[in-house]
């Protein structure tokens, strides 16, 4: 494909995600909540037929791992998966701190509340597994939440994704823009929660570790700010239940292996942490984001 041509592709494809997204805004201030989640499946059903390159790709890695339960648990699984994004969407949407609290329950709790009580703030890892958004969300309700992420393109896409969490009380990091490592620092001086999540293979510091049986290149920021800033380290995940509650599981604070040797030590507990996601991802493979090349990179 000519560079014209390339350039021209992703100026539609960012036009349409803009005019998909004002939409959905634009949905979500008129129908009520559960009708709009049920909407937000629909969407995702849809979107599983008509986005081949991504329905192909879900398939793909699903097979990879699960490739023993067959063809047809795969195209099942993989559909269900693009369901529940439909839906997660629209979750968080159509969110409010009334109805979080119906909504969302916690396992945990208070191995966080413990953390929180050191006073160095603490390192919540978590992956894309469940409506990790809306996990979001439901902690910041009850403690004080930082989340590092990547800036999105198109920035109205990226804007709107910063709002939703700005209103439910979440404060974010954008990897790489002007102040971010400072505001880094701030999250452990005021003994705030900073959320990270390693489960995909992004253009930063990272190792390659097992994921699923094969190496996947791997964030290391987690452990290796919680062995710098001496902060504990948590993970939690989401998952969906039936009549799309949810519930959030909290682990820890975790054991870190802690040799002297900073280097291995951080590609030890980013294995450590990388098997706990996974372990959490069998549990319900729908609840995952197949269709991400997590091993586009090989040693």
């Amino acid at each position: 494909m000519s560079g014209w041509a390339l350039k021209t592709r992703k100026g539609i494809s960012r036009l349409s995600l803009i005019w998909l997204t004002r939409l959905i805004e634009l949905f979500s201030l008129i129908v009520p909540y559960r009708p709009g989640v049920w909407a937000g499946g629909a969407l995702g059903f849809i979107a599983y037929y008509l986005l081949p390159r991504e329905r192909k790709r879900a398939t793909l890695h699903l097979t990879v791992v699960f490739g023993e339960k067959g063809g047809r648990w795969v195209r099942l699984t993989a559909r269900r998966c693009f369901v529940h994004l439909g839906k997660s969407l629209l979750e968080v949407m159509l969110m409010s701190p009334h109805r979080l609290a119906r909504v969302v329950e916690f396992q945990g709790e208070e191995n966080l509340l413990a953390a929180m009580k050191r006073g160095k703030g603490a390192v919540y890892v978590t992956g894309h597994i469940g409506n990790w958004e809306l996990m979001g969300h439901a902690v910041s309700s009850r403690f004080p939440l930082s989340v590092v992420a990547a800036p999105i393109e198109p920035e109205r896409v990226n804007d709107m994704i910063v709002s939703l969490r700005a209103r439910m009380g979440v404060r974010t990091i954008l990897r790489g823009r002007p102040g971010a490592s400072r505001e880094l620092i701030r999250v452990f001086k005021e003994n705030r929660i900073l959320g990270i999540l390693i489960d995909q293979d992004a253009d930063v510091e990272g190792a390659f570790v097992d994921f699923m049986g094969k190496p996947a290149w791997t964030p290391t920021a987690a452990a290796s700010m919680a062995l710098k800033f001496g902060a504990p380290l948590i993970y939690g995940y989401i998952q969906r239940g039936k009549d799309n509650r949810h519930t959030v599981h909290i682990e820890g604070p975790l054991e870190l292996m802690n040799t002297g040797d900073r280097e291995q030590d951080i590609i030890a507990n980013t294995a450590m942490l990388t098997k706990k996601i996974e372990d959490s991802i069998r549990k319900n493979p729908e609840q995952w984001v197949w269709m991400h090349r997590r091993w586009r990179r090989q040693p």
